[in-house]
C-alpha cells in the first residue's frame, strides 16, 4: 500500500524540518578545536650566563651601564682597561661595593691600600666611581653576573658600548 501525502502536508513537512531541524539530518557540528597552547614564559638560565647573553638576560642593568659609560667616558675607558689587565680586582671592587653598601670609595682605598688605580684615578674621576658603584648597588645579580667572567667590563666597553 503506498502512501500518498498532499502537496500541502509535505510543504509543511518541509517548513518544519528547515525550521527545527529533521530527525534524519546530518549530526551536531563538532566542537570548536582548543586554542592554542600558550607558550610558557622562559625560566632565568641556571648557572652562569653567557657572557655574550648578558645584556639580554638583564637588559635594564646593560642599558644603565651603557648610560653610565656614555656620561663618563674617560672614567670608563680607564676602568673598562684596567679590567682588562687587573680582571680579579675589578671583581674584586665590585664585590665588596655590593657587600658594604653603606661605605664610600674612600672606604673601599682606605682597605686596598696597594691599588695604584684607585688612588690616582678615583681622585679625577670621583664622581664616575660612585655613580659605578650606585650601579652595582641597583644591579647586584646583574652585576656579580657580569663580573663572573674574567674581563667582561672591557668586552662590555668595547662590544656593547663601542668604547
Amino acid at each position: 500500500m503506498k502512501c500518498k501525502l498532499s502537496p500541502l502536508k509535505v510543504a509543511g513537512f518541509a517548513i518544519t524540518c528547515t525550521l527545527f531541524g529533521c530527525v534524519h539530518a546530518h549530526a551536531a557540528p563538532p566542537p570548536p578545536a582548543p586554542p592554542p597552547p600558550v607558550a610558557a614564559p622562559q625560566p632565568a638560565p641556571s648557572g652562569p650566563v653567557p657572557l655574550e647573553r648578558w645584556a639580554e638576560v638583564h637588559p635594564e642593568a646593560a642599558r644603565e651601564l651603557g648610560d653610565w659609560a656614555h656620561a663618563h667616558p674617560q672614567a670608563a675607558q680607564r676602568f673598562f682597561e684596567w679590567d682588562a689587565h687587573h680582571p680579579e680586582k675589578s671583581h674584586e671592587f665590585v664585590t665588596w661595593t655590593i657587600t658594604h653598601p653603606a661605605q664610600g670609595i674612600d672606604a673601599f682605598i682606605s682597605t686596598h691600600p696597594r691599588w695604584p688605580f684607585f688612588d690616582k684615578s678615583m681622585a679625577k674621576h670621583r664622581p664616575a666611581a660612585e655613580a659605578f658603584m650606585a650601579w652595582c648597588r641597583r644591579h647586584p645579580p646583574a652585576a656579580e653576573a657580569l663580573m663572573n667572567h674574567p674581563r667582561a667590563l672591557e668586552w662590555a666597553g668595547h662590544n656593547l658600548y663601542k668604547m
